[in-house]
């Protein structure tokens, strides 16, 4: 094979994550500002609203439909899932739930519906919160048992399941992360303060990164060989921690 095969193969098969790498380093950022001015505005921002709520109602299609393709993949080629990833699932199980009711709060808040502190937003509040917990409970159970697709690796659906997960990843890393941590503010600082929030911030980023990277560790359990896996997550992590902690210091 070519050279530049290879190359295209490698490019292919990383798409996705290249995807959210360069939304990361280049639209997430403006993106947030943006967010930021519009919710210090009286107006509802009703589009971003919907997209939050969009994405959420999506995402479980998205990790449904991609599951059945990656198990549709392992029958065949013959590859059975090596080693495990429970307690890394586990993690980011936990930590999508957090992000999810973050992004929760920030739909309601961008339609003017949380922050006045009165009954009414608390009813609505109180309504997300179960809803969003059901929401969970049942992408959990839509990644459960041992179906596989019925069409080929490749088809539409598994585009759109890709699409589903990218968007959730997205959105979810605009929300939390550039919107609720001004980076620039501590841009501003001395290296000495930002050194001392690096470890936390680094903590927090990595704990809640991994939710947004369902795509990369679902490829990496049933795609990939267990050998090598740690360096693999580790570079994954990094590449991450980069792009997400370099607008604290330029």
């Amino acid at each position: 094979m070519k050279p530049g095969g290879r190359i295209g193969d490698w490019i292919s098969g990383n798409a996705g994550s290249l995807g959210f790498y360069l939304y990361a380093l280049l639209l997430a950022p403006p993106l947030a500002r943006a967010l930021k001015e519009g919710l210090a505005r009286a107006e509802p921002l009703w589009i971003p609203g919907f997209l939050l709520l969009a994405v959420m109602l999506l995402e479980p299609f998205g990790l449904r439909w991609k599951l059945l393709f990656l198990r549709r993949r392992n029958m065949d080629d013959g590859f059975v899932p090596q080693g495990s990833m429970l307690g890394i699932f586990s993690a980011a199980g936990i930590g999508h739930m957090i992000v999810t009711m973050f992004l929760g709060m920030t739909m309601l808040d961008c339609w003017g519906a949380v922050g006045a502190g009165s009954e009414e937003s608390s009813g609505w509040w109180g309504a997300v919160i179960v809803a969003l917990i059901l929401k969970e409970f049942a992408e959990l159970f839509a990644g459960a048992g041992q179906s596989a697709a019925r069409e080929p690796p490749g088809h539409w659906r598994e585009r759109l399941a890709d699409l589903f997960l990218l968007a959730y990843g997205c959105v979810a890393y605009t929300m939390w992360w550039e919107s609720l941590l001004d980076l620039g503010e501590i841009a501003a600082e001395g290296w000495g303060m930002k050194l001392a929030l690096m470890p936390l911030l680094g903590a927090l980023f990595v704990f809640l990164y991994l939710p947004l990277r369902l795509p990369f560790l679902l490829e990496e359990y049933h795609l990939r060989p267990a050998q090598g896996r740690k360096g693999r997550i580790v570079a994954e992590l990094a590449i991450g921690a980069a792009l997400g902690l370099y607008p604290a210091f330029f």
